[in-house]
């Protein structure tokens, strides 16, 4: 204590001498203060050095915390929810998806076209496992009072703690790059939710790789549907996506989307996801992962079985308030137009009857 007494001295001597320096210097310009304010600094270094003795540590100067002051975390404003879906209405347009139920002993499926971005690994690891509530068979879209109603049929009913998402992609532009991702966690109750119900979008069209629905990678060129838009009821409109259980049949759910969150867009491609695990940052995922890395549910691929591409279920896409033509990345197989077949009459005649076979 009698040492760092010293030093302060010492110090304070140093700090009164440049005081009267500086007077010294106001009354005759002439002196030179650099060289006395060296031989001042020189003169208290020599003092406080004599003051500590060589081999003993120095005092470490007092560390000063500063007090951290963290301010009460205002509560989250509960949600208020404003509006409500309905009941979705007759079909408008509809797709199907190959059913992998006849195949669940073999623990292998039939339609999975990685390629194509058509994924059919209704299949867990190890093992392979069919899961009938990751195997969609079916969706349905229709609209009604500013909703889009989107119904997923699938092979079994979701049971409580099995993890599963279920959703829909929606490509507003037709060039086969999604452009909205919504889904959401499977539902227990016919009463609609939002709870766990998310919208993500892809802002800036990056969805999909060089060549959408083709597989373009690895690595991947893009960050997937990174916007999200929609989480549980938070967002700039608390009502933008609702899901429930089908009050009908447990083995269907219901997805409700409010037109104005998708810009009021009636006009859009749209295809189902069933997915355990989804990943939307990784979209396509036939991008993200090649096929010898995704590994493979038919038997006769040298790729079999699966591996880090698992529990995924997805449909084609189709039109919404028109049909596709055809050549929309993604879209189901349409059918071609029929040929018209000349048949000759029974009685012999020179004007052929015209038969259309439908």
């Amino acid at each position: 204590m009698a040492r760092r007494s010293s030093i302060r001295f010492a110090l304070a001597v140093v700090v009164l001498n440049a005081a009267i320096l500086a007077c010294a210097y106001a009354a005759n310009p002439t002196i030179d203060v650099g060289a006395v304010v060296s031989q001042t600094l020189a003169a208290a270094g020599t003092q406080a050095a004599a003051m500590v003795q060589p081999g003993q540590p120095t005092a470490a100067p007092a560390v000063v915390t500063p007090e951290v002051v963290t301010p009460e975390a205002s509560p989250t404003a509960p949600i208020v929810h404003v509006i409500t879906p309905g009941s979705p209405g007759l079909a408008a347009r509809f797709i199907t998806d190959r059913s992998s139920s006849a195949l669940a002993g073999e623990n292998r499926t039939i339609a999975d076209d990685f390629t194509d971005g058509f994924l059919e690994r209704p299949l867990t690891l190890p093992g392979m496992e069919y899961q009938p509530y990751l195997d969609l068979t079916r969706g349905e879209i229709s609209a009604g009072g500013g909703w889009i109603y989107i119904v997923l049929f699938l092979e079994g009913a979701p049971s409580a703690g099995q993890p599963a998402i279920y959703g829909a992609e929606l490509d507003m532009d037709l060039d086969g790059r999604g452009d909205w991702w919504i889904a959401g966690a499977a539902p227990q109750s016919t009463t609609w939710t939002t709870d766990g119900v998310r919208a993500l979008r892809d802002t800036n069209h990056d969805v999909g790789g060089p060549t959408p629905m083709k597989s373009d990678g690895p690595p991947p060129t893009g960050d997937g549907y990174e916007t999200l838009v929609f989480d549980s009821g938070r967002g700039d409109d608390p009502d933008s996506a609702y899901i429930r259980l089908s009050p009908t049949n447990p083995k269907n759910i219901e997805l409700a989307i409010r037109l104005s969150l998708i810009g009021g867009d009636s006009e859009f491609l749209w295809g189902i996801w069933a997915d355990a695990s989804p990943h939307p940052e990784w979209f396509d995922y036939n991008d993200h992962f090649t096929l010898e890395q995704a590994g493979s549910p038919l038997i006769e691929s040298s790729n079999y079985p699966l591996k880090d591409l698992s529990a995924v279920d997805s449909s084609c896409r189709w039109g919404y308030d028109f049909n596709p033509i055809g050549t929309e990345p993604g879209v189901c197989r349409v059918p071609p137009t029929p040929t018209p077949t000349l048949t000759p009459s029974k009685t012999p005649t020179r004007t052929p009857t015209l038969i259309i076979i439908k």
